[in-house]
């Protein structure tokens, strides 16, 4: 397999695994809409038990108190619970990528040039390291390979139509027995 045809191939499996992914969630959706409604026709959480299969359950939050606002909250503990409030001290946030700009890279130590200093927590990242891999297909090549990723899955559509309802344990390499 040539460089073109693995690029191709790539393009490929990710279309189908995003034509996957899409499929899923309009499915999972659709299950979503009917456990709500089934939620507010019987007052009850449903827990849908499918045999050989599994089950599917929709979680249902139980009230509780939860810190919306940190600052009201830290605000009022200064006044009732002041032992409760700490004081921590810390960088502005943009400071770091400041002073990173004005730093220089001094072997492998990090030296400020105003004053010689080496700054302590800082350290010199090497370059040169390869990074990630990025594939940008063009507009046509995604377009081309999500219509056949999207033609494979309705061949899946139809191979899975065909397979029994029942799955026998025995059928299954180390499964539940």
């Amino acid at each position: 397999m040539n460089r073109t045809e693995r690029v191709q191939e790539v393009l490929r499996l990710e279309g189908l695994a995003d034509a996957a992914k899409k499929r899923a969630a309009a499915h999972r959706g659709v299950l979503d809409t009917e456990a709500r409604t089934e939620l507010e026709q019987h007052g009850t959480a449903p827990s849908w038990r499918l045999p050989d299969i599994g089950t599917v359950a929709l979680a249902v939050s139980k009230e509780a108190p939860v810190v919306s606002d940190l600052a009201a909250l830290t605000q009022w503990c200064l006044v009732r619970y002041p032992s409760e409030v700490e004081t921590v001290p810390q960088l502005r946030a943009g400071f770091p990528a400041a002073l990173a700009q004005r730093v220089v890279c001094d072997g492998d130590v990090v030296v400020d040039p105003r004053t010689g200093e080496i700054v302590p927590g800082m350290t010199v990242r090497p370059g040169g390291v390869p990074q990630t891999l990025s594939i940008r297909a063009s507009r046509d090549a995604r377009a081309v390979c999500a219509a056949a990723a999207e033609h494979l899955l309705e061949g899946l559509a139809l191979v899975a139509a065909e397979v029994p309802g029942h799955l026998d344990p025995s059928d299954v390499p180390d499964g539940d027995q």
